[in-house]
């Protein structure tokens, strides 16, 4: 099983804080079940719950589960 880059930020965001699963879970709103199968990548979570473990954390929802890359515009790539 390959683990998604971003879920390995929303762990150590909470690891930082020196929060279990449930902690965070309790403190978002979400069951610690819901919360594990989003740090493993089996879940997306909605906005809301995006929104809220983002303001939780104090990390960006972009850093949290977005590739940097899939934000860049065409006017960002490079013309030949």
């Amino acid at each position: 099983m390959k683990l998604n880059f971003k879920r390995i930020v929303l762990i150590e965001a909470r690891n930082r804080k020196g929060w279990t699963q449930e902690e965070l879970a309790s403190g978002v709103g979400i069951s610690r079940a819901y919360l594990a199968n989003i740090e493993r990548g089996e879940y997306v979570p909605s906005l809301k719950v995006a929104q809220s473990l983002s303001k939780k954390l104090g990390v960006s929802i972009d850093k949290l589960f977005f590739n940097d890359n899939a934000r860049k515009t065409n006017s960002d790539k490079e013309v030949i």
